[in-house]
């Protein structure tokens, strides 16, 4: 495996396993809209297998699999929060993580790997348009 495509999977791991997403999915959101939750949680779970793909590339390449990093302390603010508040900051944090992972994708060698940075990248694209759509539908009367 060539050093682009082994940083490009490297850095995707360690992204998507210390990613706010990945965070909340673990914390107690609070929402009258519990399908909305489960969208949520869905797609942590989603990106999580993403995750776990990247970490067999990488074994299956005779790599070395990457420490599990701890989240941002700042994070941990953010439990027992209403989904409301968090859905701007997943938002923002879709958005950053999709302009990177774009902005890598080219550096892996390996056709093979490249496409699948590319289908994490249009994974977070769908994952950002349905978080856009949480944030812009009105919560139920209750």
């Amino acid at each position: 495996m060539d050093a682009g495509s082994s940083k490009l999977l490297y850095d995707l791991v360690e992204m998507g396993s210390t990613s706010l997403l990945h965070y909340l999915s673990g914390a107690s959101l609070y929402s009258t809209n519990a399908a909305a939750i489960a969208r949520i949680q869905d797609a942590a779970r989603e990106e999580g297998d993403e995750i776990a793909r990247f970490i067999r590339l990488l074994q299956r390449n005779h790599q070395d699999i990457p420490k599990p990093g701890s989240f941002p302390s700042h994070f941990t603010t953010m439990n027992f929060v209403t989904l409301e508040y968090v859905l701007p900051k997943l938002i923002a944090e879709q958005e950053r993580e999709i302009a990177k992972v774009a902005s890598m994708v080219d550096s892996a060698g390996a056709e093979d790997i490249r496409r699948a940075g590319e289908g994490y990248v249009d994974m977070k694209r769908r994952h950002l348009q349905m978080l856009e759509e949480l944030a812009h539908k009105k919560p139920a009367a209750a």
